[in-house]
């Protein structure tokens, strides 16, 4: 049975290429979450010059000429692009997938929504979903969903979905949906003669094998987790010991909590004994500080796995995917319920309120995150879909890398929590700057916490 647990949605989905910390930042996806190393806006578009194909008989005239559309991640743009041409090869209009990162992304939406121009399709994520539905930037899909015969929202997890729905009204449909997993470089823990992770690892194991593989040189450390992996690292820490990040009712923090407190110390032993400095994590970004071989291990959501994927393919086999840790609440040496936890998010396909051609963007849409596209989605390894049973094909988009503890973790090895978000979430982006001088002296964690809800509650009383 699947697990899930509400808490709103945070992070950024970000590629090595964009080094972000989503990310996802990632968040980040996640996100998952999503501070990036990256100050331009990169926007390479495989079909921006194209010329229009031949319309095929039965497609649909249009009023557009070309369909942008932009993205934040550079490593699922190749894949987007695929499926979009497929779109294109029957609709016979062109579509240009852009990447921005993450930073400019939302300062170019900020401007086009304020009277400048907007790509006519666009990633949405839940951490500025509610603001731009009860605004009216985006383009309420309702109507269409209804007379679309093959787009059913019962086929998408039913948590993403909600994260695009305001007032009874639909404003985008899923994308996919994330877990986060524990990667570790084998040969690492080769040299170590130390075992690999699996299911039965503790928060306490990871603290205490991330110690050995830290170097006192300074060569070589046992993990990596900045301020910005909210989604991939703390928030999946502070759940699993039964914390939360804000309460249901979205006008609480919970950074002060017990729990969370609890959770965000053990955080600061890994910070203090298994990391590198906060200034490095920060510059440098985790994902890279991993794959350059200067880590042993980092907690990274699904969304890069076309990084690792394209390492394996060049010869790189020493990276692998495990679950995340859980905190063993009643000392029994098991995983009950709810004490492995992973945050859970999506995305979701959007277009503006005012796009010139709504019937064609919404072709476009349906098609991206129908059964078909999805499929393609997966199967082009670009990330899990948020199409239910889709996400089988995606394990299978490479055979050098088993990525089955992230679809397993949706599946009921972990408690799904959806990321934290309110109206207003620039509380996380403050978040995130305020746990700097933490990472810079962890025995100030609980004192950073406490400083954090109170900014926080302020924050949210205004909402």
């Amino acid at each position: 049975m699947k697990k899930r647990v509400m808490a709103g949605v945070l992070a950024a989905a970000m590629s090595v290429t964009l080094l972000a910390g989503c990310g996802g930042g990632a968040s980040s996806g996640g996100t998952s979450g999503g501070s990036s190393a990256q100050t331009q806006t990169e926007s390479t578009a495989a079909a921006a010059e194209a010329e229009a194909p031949a319309q095929e008989s039965g497609a649909k005239s249009s009023a557009m000429s070309k369909v942008v559309v932009n993205i934040w991640d550079s490593k699922q743009q190749k894949g987007i692009q695929t499926i979009c041409d497929e779109w294109t090869a029957t609709s016979g209009i062109p579509v240009s997938v852009e990447v921005v990162d993450w930073d400019n992304y939302w300062t170019l939406l900020e401007a086009g929504a304020s009277g400048g121009q907007m790509p006519d399709v666009f990633w949405m994520h839940s951490q500025y979903s509610e603001k731009y539905m009860d605004q009216g930037i985006l383009l309420d899909l309702t109507d269409y969903i209804e007379k679309d015969e093959n787009t059913d929202l019962a086929n998408y997890y039913p948590e993403i979905v909600e994260l695009y729905q305001y007032d009874g009204h639909t404003y985008a449909l899923p994308k996919d949906y994330d877990t986060i997993g524990l990667w570790y470089n084998k040969d690492m823990f080769d040299e170590a003669g130390i075992a690999y992770p699996d299911e039965t690892w503790t928060w306490e194991t990871l603290h205490d094998v991330a110690a050995q593989l830290t170097k006192e040189d300074g060569s070589q450390y046992g993990l990596t987790g900045n301020t910005d992996a909210n989604q991939e690292g703390y928030y999946n820490a502070i759940y699993s010991y039964g914390g939360y990040v804000i309460n249901d009712a979205k006008d609480k923090s919970g950074y002060d909590d017990e729990n969370s407190l609890k959770a965000m110390e053990m955080y600061a032993g890994l910070v203090k004994d298994c990391m590198p400095n906060q200034s490095t994590m920060a510059e440098v970004g985790n994902i890279n500080l991993f794959v350059s071989n200067q880590v042993a291990m980092g907690m990274f959501g699904s969304w890069y796995v076309p990084t690792f994927k394209d390492l394996a393919d060049d010869g790189s086999n020493q990276y692998a995917v495990s679950y995340l840790p859980f905190h063993d609440a009643n000392g029994n040496g098991t995983c009950d319920e709810g004490e492995r936890v992973t945050m859970f998010n999506g995305l979701g396909w959007a277009a503006p309120a005012k796009v010139a051609d709504p019937d064609t963007v919404y072709s476009l849409i349906s098609y991206l995150s129908s059964k078909e596209g999805q499929t393609r989605q997966a199967e082009l390894g670009v990330t899990m879909s948020a199409y239910e049973g889709t996400s089988d094909t995606w394990v299978n988009c490479t055979d050098k890398i088993d990525l089955n503890p992230y679809l397993e973790e949706a599946n009921g090895k972990a408690t799904l929590v959806a990321n934290p978000c309110s109206r207003d979430s620039s509380w996380a982006e403050d978040a995130k700057q305020s746990f700097v001088a933490a990472w810079q002296d962890p025995s100030t964690m609980e004192d950073v916490c406490k400083k954090i809800a109170d900014d926080m509650n302020k924050k949210l009383a205004d909402q």
